[in-house]
């Protein structure tokens, strides 16, 4: 392992904390790679070259500063990591009251390295893990040889799998990648196997994972547990979460149920946050329309009505409270009288009545989709 000016500036700071003394690190060519004193970074420290060769520590005396360039009174102390000196951490002092601490503070360095080595070597782990997971909801080729990669990542490749598509509504980017850390964090503690449950980032704000499903009875629990999980995890990250669920799976169709999962993310609300694709009717054919297809619908049924506010209002709703008036009313605090009159506008504007059944289908498909494609279509 090479020690980098990164890591070295960490131990740097680490130790200075129990510590009032300046503080070195030097790399293997005997270049001073951090230091508490920045002035000091790029110069040869010839006692650190000594302490390379010898493996030892070493006490550097006011004698040694006059014949060793680039020196200080003070202790220097190998750094280990797997039996090999990676680097040398240096205390400025007098000798005789910082030998004392030299053994803590060699301890303490080679802890922060191992916790360092061990973080990254998870971090490429689940970057490795991750890039398979790509391929596996998007790529229609499982051969042997894509079912041994997965193996050797340690995944289990003969499991059944559903997936479970979490949304993270947060409000802004910078809080965003600290609630996605969470979450992952505490998926990996609700689901400790990783052979069997594979849990990885899905783009911005999404959190996939790949339940893995032994027998039905497992499905069965798991789908039981889910809305509690939400609520959990909602309460840790203080922010709103959706979830998307696809059907069970075996290894080979995974893209299948990542794919349901995302249908039945779309049709995700606060009424109902949890969404399973194998519940969808009308909603399930809906997700199936493109973008483009829809911001077309929306435009040509509601038109410029769209841009009323009370009027866009008093029919969501309408919608949301199954057209019943007196809950409309109350809902909005206006006379029943009113909502009648804005009803009638409604009904002008949109060049019908929503007590015709096939008038009143379409109104909502077009509702439907004017909500899912808001933002765009106020930019068209």
């Amino acid at each position: 392992m090479k020690l980098l000016s990164l890591l070295a500036q960490r131990i740097v700071n680490e130790v200075t904390k129990v510590i009032d003394e300046e503080v070195i690190v030097i790399n293997k060519e005997g270049i001073i790679i951090a230091a508490s004193d920045s002035h000091r970074v790029g110069h040869l420290h010839e006692g650190a070259l000594r302490v390379f060769r010898s493996k030892q520590k070493m006490e550097i005396t006011d004698a040694d500063v006059h014949s060793l360039e680039g020196v200080k009174a003070g202790l220097n102390l190998p750094i280990f990591f797997q039996h090999d000196v990676i680097g040398v951490i240096g205390i400025t002092g007098d000798p005789q009251t910082v030998s004392p601490f030299g053994e803590l503070i060699q301890r303490m360095t080679e802890l922060i390295i191992q916790e360092a080595h061990s973080a990254e070597k998870l971090n490429s782990e689940i970057r490795g893990i991750e890039t398979f997971v790509y391929e596996w909801i998007h790529n229609r080729e499982f051969d042997e040889d894509f079912h041994e990669r997965g193996e050797l990542l340690g995944l289990d490749m003969d499991l059944s799998r559903m997936c479970v598509l979490i949304n993270l509504k947060s409000m802004n980017n910078a809080d965003l990648h600290l609630v996605e850390k969470e979450t992952e964090e505490r998926l990996r503690l609700l689901f400790s196997d990783p052979a069997i449950h594979t849990i990885v980032r899905a783009g911005q704000g999404r959190v996939l994972l790949l339940k893995g499903l032994k027998h039905q009875k497992d499905e069965i629990n798991f789908l039981k547990q889910l809305k509690t999980m939400r609520k959990q995890l909602e309460q840790l990250t203080q922010t709103t979460i959706f979830v998307g669920v696809g059907t069970r799976q075996s290894p080979d169709l995974v893209l299948k149920s990542y794919s349901e999962a995302k249908k039945a993310l779309q049709t995700a609300s606060d009424a109902d946050p949890v969404v399973l694709y194998e519940q969808l009717t009308l909603e399930g054919v809906l997700a199936e329309i493109s973008v483009d297809m829809k911001l077309e619908v929306a435009e040509k049924v509601l038109g410029n009505m769209t841009e009323d506010p009370e009027l866009m209002d008093t029919l969501e709703t309408y919608f949301y409270y199954h057209m019943s008036l007196k809950d409309t009313a109350e809902h909005l605090h206006i006379h029943i009288n009113t909502l009648h009159y804005r009803l009638k506008r409604i009904h002008e504007r949109l060049g019908g009545n929503l007590k015709d059944p096939k008038f009143l289908a379409t109104c909502y498909i077009a509702y439907i989709f004017w909500k899912e494609t808001r933002e765009t279509y106020n930019n068209t």
